[in-house]
């Protein structure tokens, strides 16, 4: 039993926006709660002194989250663990590291990553980090389709979802399938996601001008079942990830997955085995990964059907929770059965 047990999850977003942290937030948050645990998220923006009294912070980002939350950890004196995902690792922490993200690792009990690639990479950076840093894999909390066929359009549809920001690279597939639907014409491109990059949906926009085979739409979390559904191919065309709620969703429902092999993707793809790996920002390469996909459903059913298997083996909801309740107790010097309110 864990009642007793108070965390306050720090996030740079929360549903209803769709992006990869809101959606660990709001996961995390169900799983430890099911566990019995008092959970408060609180949006970094709004981060102010909570109602109540944690026995632990957690921030997603260490940029974006890990600040505010440094600094409430210093004023309730409490410990706070940090998890770097996404362009929050490999541009923020890999690329360059201002003096509030070196605050925020220095300070933190413990930094969490997805992968043992990326644990590799930031001790490669950090290694003054070393001792500090485990890995805890992400899991998949999603409902089921509520519809047979899907909502998509009629044809071959190629699904991206994407917050878009320039960063996702959601451009990046019109040429090279535009040039594929010379021979297959049933082809149609699905974006879905928050706009995030005014300036990158812009160029989005005047790209999609005459195409009707691409269409773009926004969509709350609860309707993506209904969406990966319908999809033939799921695209991740970003050239920076930690790791992709949305490819181990499109994994979870036993779609084909294309994706750039940018590190965060080949954590977690086999090519060839539970999806397919392009070579990033190589239109050729990605057109003939994508064509080698069109006439093949057994090609496509394969990949499925494995990684299905690797997000049941891999990435599930349980061993994701119980590995966060373990560190808590880690930190916190007991196990977290063992805490009581007073």
């Amino acid at each position: 039993m864990t009642e007793g047990l108070r965390t306050l999850i720090v996030t740079p977003a929360y549903l209803p926006d769709v992006t990869g942290n809101s959606i660990t937030a709001h996961r995390l948050y169900k799983g430890l709660s099911d566990k019995g645990v008092e959970v408060k998220v609180v949006v970094a923006a709004d981060c102010k002194t909570p109602d109540f009294q944690p026995d632990i912070i957690h921030a997603l980002h260490a940029l974006k989250g890990g600040v505010p939350a440094k600094e409430m950890a210093d004023r309730l004196g409490v410990p706070f663990v940090v998890t770097v995902t996404g362009t929050d690792f490999n541009i923020d922490l890999m690329q360059h590291c201002s003096s509030g993200v070196s605050a925020v690792l220095d300070k933190a009990a413990i930094i969490i990553v997805y992968s043992e690639l990326a644990k590799k990479r930031l001790l490669t950076k950090c290694p003054f980090l070393e001792g500090k840093v485990t890995v805890i894999r992400p899991s998949v909390d999603i409902g089921r389709p509520k519809s047979v066929t899907g909502s998509l359009p009629k044809g071959f549809n190629f699904l991206l979802p994407s917050g878009i920001r320039r960063v996702k690279n959601p451009l990046f597939a019109i040429r090279p399938l535009e040039l594929l639907r010379r021979e297959y014409p049933s082809i149609k491109l699905v974006i879905v996601g928050p706009i995030l990059d005014e300036s990158e949906w812009k160029r989005l926009s005047e790209a999609m001008e005459g195409r009707d085979w691409i269409s773009y739409r926004k969509v709350a979390h609860d309707e993506m079942p209904d969406i990966y559904q319908s999809a033939d191919v799921v695209l991740n065309t970003s050239v920076s990830e930690g790791l992709s709620n949305a490819v181990i969703e499109a994994m979870y429902f036993g779609k084909a997955v294309l994706a750039s092999d940018c590190d965060g993707n080949t954590a977690v793809i086999s090519d060839g085995v539970d999806g397919l790996l392009y070579k990033q920002c190589d239109e050729e390469n990605f057109l003939q990964k994508a064509k080698s996909l069109i006439p093949d459903p057994e090609f496509r059913e394969g990949l499925g059907k494995a990684a299905i298997d690797k997000v049941a083996r891999e990435y599930s909801l349980a061993a994701e929770i119980e590995g966060h309740l373990r560190l808590y107790g880690e930190i916190l010097g007991k196990p977290v059965s063992r805490i009581k309110r007073k």
